[in-house]
């Protein structure tokens, strides 16, 4: 028996209604905010933006503006730490070193010009705010596209998920196989699996794919399933959200909807290699 075979004998029977797949998202704290982000509506005010890298807790934010001469200016938020839900904040430093083109010299000391905070209304969208030299600037912000990602592919996954009336613990566990086709914004998922009695199962997700920066989502997701041959009765929405995709998988948030429950939990899937 192979790995893929006995993980299709692990997908349990009642619970066969959605099919993705699992890992855990970039940063284990929070959303993962690492991005390029700028002014909010999108193309408002291109020109200044904010970069923005996480790891754990900590947000590294390198921030370009304009002087007070109308000079391109650069500051640098290096240790922004959680100050609320889904806040971070931090000082605001400048700094200066020597001429690019001269040999390298080290700069000189960080120099604290203010302070900053960053509030995120959702996965995509925040409130940024700092002041430097006595001026206080406060912008909404949003992540800045240039690409949409194409998740297309071959993938070995499944979902978990906890609900009300989902089955005998509330439940979902799903393993199988999982093909992506994706001709963006359309977006079908096809998952294979085989139940706790040997069923060979199918089930087939379709939606609209949209993208924010590297966030992706899929809305407005149906899906049904056959088992066994047979058509299942239990037909469903979905959507999902904090959709990320690199070179080794994909991940997101999932939530569903059936006539009989709904439940929430994670969705992701590594590249099936074979």
């Amino acid at each position: 028996m192979t790995m893929l075979t006995t993980l299709r004998r692990i997908a349990t029977l009642g619970l066969a209604t959605l099919g993705f797949a699992l890992p855990a998202a970039a940063t284990t704290y929070s959303i993962d905010y690492s991005d390029l982000w700028y002014n909010n509506p999108p193309e408002s005010q291109a020109g200044w933006g904010i970069n923005v890298s996480q790891q754990n807790e900590v947000l590294f934010a390198t921030m370009f503006v304009y002087g007070p001469n109308n000079q391109p200016t650069w500051y640098v938020a290096s240790n922004m730490a959680p100050t609320g839900g889904n806040a971070f904040g931090g000082p605001l430093y400048s700094f200066t070193g020597p001429y690019f083109g001269a040999a390298w010299t080290g700069v000189s000391p960080p120099s604290q010009a203010g302070n900053i905070n960053i509030v995120f209304n959702s996965a995509t969208t925040g409130t940024l705010t700092y002041n430097v030299g006595g001026t206080s600037v406060t912008k909404q912000i949003v992540r800045q596209t240039w690409r949409n990602d194409n998740l297309t592919g071959h993938y070995i996954g499944g979902t978990t998920g906890l609900g009300s009336q989902c089955g005998g613990n509330g439940g979902i566990l799903i393993h199988g196989e999982l093909d992506v086709t994706h001709a963006n914004p359309a977006i079908t998922m096809q998952v294979r699996f085989v139940n706790s009695v040997g069923q060979q199962g199918t089930c087939n997700y379709s939606g609209s794919y949209s993208q924010v920066g590297s966030m992706g989502a899929i809305n407005g997701g149906t899906y049904n399933c056959t088992i066994g041959g047979q058509q299942n009765a239990i037909t469903g929405n979905f959507s999902i959200a904090e959709l990320q995709n690199n070179r080794n998988g994909i991940t997101g948030r999932i939530t569903a909807t059936t006539q009989f429950c709904s439940y929430a939990g994670f969705f992701g899937g590594i590249k099936d290699v074979f």
